[in-house]
Order: structure tokens, then C-alpha cells, then sequence
């Protein structure tokens, strides 16, 4: 039973990625000015998380040079998926009429799918641990996962794929969390050891996205003091709530 509810709990936190997508489908027009306000408020979020959520706990779990190795193995992760991933038009099922903001959108969920895993690792054993500690875990996820969701289906949006394929995404790229949440409270002893690399991990690969990818786009419209702001919002939202929460 409490496999089940870890995993059952780290599901809905997981979902909530797709209320994300959901304020994205709300805009009846998604103009530049508020994709790069999104954007800015995305990297707000996710540089909150790499840092002061991430790379800070992988620190205190662990040490500093696993914290380096994890962040330096998950931005060269990253930059080998970017260096991989096409740069001009490949084929779809929809007339794409931005090819790089679709990329923009696939290295996202990427990176955030693999934000999730850890995610759910700490939900699963945190609630094998203690189940009250499990549910505050899920509930501190389920919040931030929502500006995420917002990250994965903005790109998706403004490439012109259909709302049912961008909320699709913006679901999916949280569905790691329950089976990462699984094996964490299954395998709680074994994940114990490796959940300081595996937290650094995620959050080099963030931070990587974050300056390579939202940033630049956020800036390149004319918009910038809208991204900034957008920015400067997402992360005092992830600071405050790490501070309510904890």
C-alpha cells in the first residue's frame, strides 16, 4: 500500500504539468510579447529549481564533487541532444511554421522529463520514509510543475501544433515521476545513493536549456524587459514557495 499511494501521489504531481499546458491553451492569441513573458517566467522557474532545489539538496545529500560531476554529465547530456536534434525542417504530422521552436519545445520536455525523474525518486522515498513527508513532497512538485507545463507547450504552440498534440506533451513530460516514484519507494537504499547525482543531474541539464535555449528566444522579439520580468516573477514564485513548503 504505500508503494502504491507513493506512486499514485507522485502521478497527480506529475499531471499537473498539464494545467500548465492548459494556461497556455487559455490565451486566445499567443502573441510575441506574451510568449516571451512565458518564456522569461519558464527560466525563472526552472533556473529556481537547478539551483536553490537541485543542485542544493544534491550538495547536502551528497558533496561538491558529486554535485559537479551531476550537473556537468546532465548539461553534456543536453548539449549532445541539442547538437543531435535537427536544426531545419523534419517532417511532421502539422504544418510547422516555426522548426525551432519545436526543437526549442522537444529539448524542454527533455530536460524536464529528466527534472522529473529525480523528482519522483524523492517523492517515493520520502513517503516509504514518511508518508507526511511523501505528501508535502508531492504537493511543493504539483506547484512548480505547472509554470513547466507552461515551458513544454509554449514552444509547441507558437511552432502551430494542435492544442490536443501541445497538452499531450505537457502531460506526458511529467509521467516519469510516478515510475521514477515507484522504483525510489521500492528501492529506497539503493536510491539513496544515487539520488545526489541523479538530483545534480537534472538541474545541470536545466540550467543548460535555461541559458541556451529560453533566454536568447525570450530576448529575441523585442521583448526583453517583458522576459525579464517574466523571469524575475518565476523565480521569486519558486523561492517563496520553497519557503512555504519547507
Amino acid at each position: 500500500m504505500v508503494i502504491l499511494n507513493a506512486a499514485l501521489l507522485s502521478l497527480i504531481a506529475g499531471l499537473a504539468t498539464g494545467l500548465g499546458g492548459g494556461v497556455v491553451a487559455a490565451f486566445p492569441r499567443l502573441d510575441m510579447r506574451i510568449y516571451d513573458t512565458l518564456l522569461g517566467f519558464a527560466a525563472g522557474v526552472m533556473t529556481a529549481i537547478a539551483t536553490i532545489g537541485l543542485i542544493q539538496e544534491a550538495v547536502t545529500l551528497g558533496n561538491i564533487p558529486v554535485a559537479l560531476l551531476g550537473v556537468a554529465a546532465g548539461a553534456a547530456l543536453l548539449f549532445g541532444f541539442d547538437r543531435w536534434l535537427p536544426h531545419e525542417h523534419t517532417p511532421l504530422s502539422f504544418e510547422c511554421t516555426q522548426p525551432m521552436a519545436y526543437r526549442r519545445g522537444v529539448l524542454l520536455f527533455s530536460a524536464l522529463t529528466l527534472h522529473n525523474i529525480p523528482e519522483g525518486l524523492a517523492v517515493g522515498t520520502g513517503y516509504a520514509a514518511e508518508p507526511r513527508l511523501g505528501l508535502l513532497l508531492a504537493l511543493a512538485i504539483a506547484l512548480h510543475n505547472i509554470p513547466e507545463g507552461i515551458a513544454v507547450a509554449g514552444p509547441f504552440r507558437a511552432c502551430g501544433m494542435p492544442r490536443r498534440r501541445y497538452l499531450a506533451w505537457a502531460f506526458g513530460s511529467g509521467l516519469s515521476e510516478p515510475l521514477a516514484a515507484l522504483l525510489g519507494a521500492v528501492f529506497v537504499t539503493f536510491f539513496g545513493a544515487v539520488l545526489p547525482f541523479s538530483l545534480a543531474f537534472a538541474g545541470g541539464a536545466m540550467l543548460y536549456v535555461v541559458s541556451d535555449e529560453l533566454i536568447p528566444e525570450s530576448h529575441s522579439h523585442g521583448f526583453e524587459h517583458e522576459a525579464t520580468f517574466g523571469f524575475l516573477s518565476g523565480f521569486l514564485l519558486l523561492l517563496a514557495l520553497s519557503q512555504i513548503l519547507t
